[in-house]
Order: structure tokens, then C-alpha cells, then sequence
């Protein structure tokens, strides 16, 4: 440990400018790798949320027997597709509407429960399953129209991509950027250490007693940037948490079927973070010695 930490304070002041570069780099690499997965995730439990509150409306016309609804609502319930269908027949429609304009005395005495139509509230397992039942629908005789805000579905699953690919890149960019700053790193270490390296080698040092301490040096680089990354991540999350944005308790999407606790998810964000930064140094300090020590 003590010799260590005497390398590393020989590679401080010898080169700031160059540790701090790379310890720079590296903590925005996973600033940005970290925000791109909580923005990942956050698109994911938002897509989660949407479709268990997105649903197709069937509302039927008049000579559309009660009958036919019922046998059309059996049909869709042992549709794959459908998690849930709701009958709303005209007098529950006539209560609903009673309820929300309330306040509206006038406008309720003009309507009476024959006026409104009876309709089917169709849930969709999935976003991309809404547009395809509600196709199936238009067009078809009994039915008077299919309400499926279509626009705002298409629109949220667009930006979805947008930011997953965008995510993608910047995170690609600033680890082929935080990779070669390591490596550049670890290039003065050795051109500065030629002798030291030459007489170990000459006493019978061999190659990954001659490693290790360019490895640990760059491993606790990306360990370090990664704990600074976990640090200002958790602060940007709380602040949210202050703001009411979601609390610690609430349940995010992994993936299609995985929820976790939302401290449980910062808990491994850190813990993965923390991993690809030890994984970083560690490669990219092999690379460079691949490359530039020569003995």
C-alpha cells in the first residue's frame, strides 16, 4: 500500500495536468453513462405507467345490442394482447358525466342517459399492441368511433428511441475518450520510469511484477472517477426526491418484467459504475503496456 500510494504521489506531482485530465474525463464518462441508464430506466417505468393507464374507448351505436358488447368484450378478454376490458353502459356513462360537471346545472339538464353512448375501455398489455386493436376496430358496423390518442403514444415511444440511441453514442464517445487518456496516462508513467523498469527487469522482475503498478494506478483512477460520478448522481437523484419527482421508495423498470426500489437501483447504478471503472483502468492500462513497454 505505502508503495502505492508513493507511485501515485510521484505520478501527481510529476503530471497534474494529466491526472486531473483523466480523472475528468473519466468522472463525465460516468456521469453520462450513468444518466443515460437512469434515463433509460425512467423512459421504461414512464412506457410501464402508460400502458397500464393507455386504453382504446369502443363506444357503440344505439342498435348495437347490449348482447353484441358483451359477446365483444369476452372476445377481447381472451385476446392475448388485452390485460382488461371495462363495460360502461349508457346510465353508468350518464353518472360519470353527472360527476364531472357537477357544477355545470344548466349543461345537465339538457342530457339524459339515452343521449350517451355504452362503450368498452380496452387496456393493452403493451403500447405497441394499442394501435394494432384499435386498426381492428374502425370501420366496423355497431361501432361509432375508437378514441386512442394515438399521437401522444407514437410521440413518447419516438423520444424513447431517440434517447436511448443518442445515450448510446455520447456513452460510446467518453469511454473510447476515457480509454485513451488512461492510456496516455500510463505512456508518461512508463517513459519516466525507463531506468527503474530496465534494472528490475536486468535483477529477474518479471512482467507482472513490472505491471502491477501501472494496473493499480489506473484501476484506482476509474474506481475513484466512478465513486465521484455515484456521488453527483445520488445528489442530482435527490434533489428530485426533494422536489417530489418520485420518492425512495417507488418502484422503477429494469426491464419488461423486473421493477426495483429506487434506492435498491441507485445501490447497483454505484456498485456497476464503480465495477466499469475498475474494468476500464484495467484494460486500458493493459493496452498501454502492451504498447509502449517495451523490455
Amino acid at each position: 500500500m505505502n508503495k502505492f500510494l508513493e507511485d501515485l504521489k510521484t505520478t501527481y506531482a510529476r503530471d497534474k495536468f494529466l491526472v486531473f485530465s483523466n480523472i475528468a474525463v473519466m468522472t463525465v464518462t460516468f456521469l453520462v453513462l450513468g444518466f443515460f441508464l437512469s434515463t433509460a430506466v425512467g423512459m421504461r417505468t414512464a412506457i410501464k405507467t402508460l400502458e397500464n393507464q393507455a386504453q382504446i374507448t369502443l363506444f357503440f351505436k344505439d342498435d348495437f345490442s347490449e348482447d353484441n358488447i358483451t359477446a365483444l368484450k369476452e372476445r377481447l378478454l381472451s385476446d392475448a394482447r388485452v390485460n382488461d376490458v371495462k363495460y360502461i353502459s349508457k346510465q353508468q356513462a350518464y353518472e360519470i358525466f353527472m360527476d364531472v360537471n357537477k357544477d355545470e346545472p344548466i349543461l345537465l339538464e339538457a342530457i339524459s342517459p339515452d343521449i350517451l353512448p355504452a362503450s368498452l375501455e380496452i387496456r393493452a398489455d403493451k403500447l405497441a399492441s394499442l394501435n394494432d386493436l384499435a386498426s381492428e376496430f374502425e370501420g366496423i358496423d355497431g361501432i361509432e368511433e375508437v378514441k386512442f390518442f394515438r399521437d401522444i403514444v407514437d410521440r413518447f415511444r419516438y423520444w424513447t428511441t431517440v434517447i436511448n440511441v443518442v445515450g448510446g453514442v455520447l456513452v460510446f464517445v467518453f469511454t473510447a475518450l476515457s480509454f485513451a487518456v488512461v492510456m496516455a496516462t500510463i505512456r508518461v508513467n512508463i517513459s519516466s520510469k525507463g531506468d527503474e523498469i530496465e534494472i528490475l527487469k536486468l535483477v529477474g522482475a518479471t512482467d507482472a511484477y513490472v505491471k502491477l503498478p501501472f494496473v493499480r494506478q489506473s484501476m484506482f483512477f476509474g474506481i475513484f472517477s466512478a465513486f465521484l460520478a455515484s456521488v453527483l448522481l445520488i445528489l442530482m437523484f435527490s434533489s428530485f426526491h426533494f422536489f417530489g419527482l418520485f420518492g425512495i421508495n417507488a418502484s422503477v423498470v429494469i426491464f419488461s418484467n423486473v421493477t426495483l426500489f429506487v434506492w435498491l437501483y441507485l445501490l447497483l447504478l454505484v456498485i456497476g459504475l464503480m465495477g466499469f471503472g475498475c474494468g476500464l483502468g484495467y484494460f486500458g492500462s493493459h493496452a498501454a503496456i502492451k504498447r509502449y513497454l517495451n523490455y
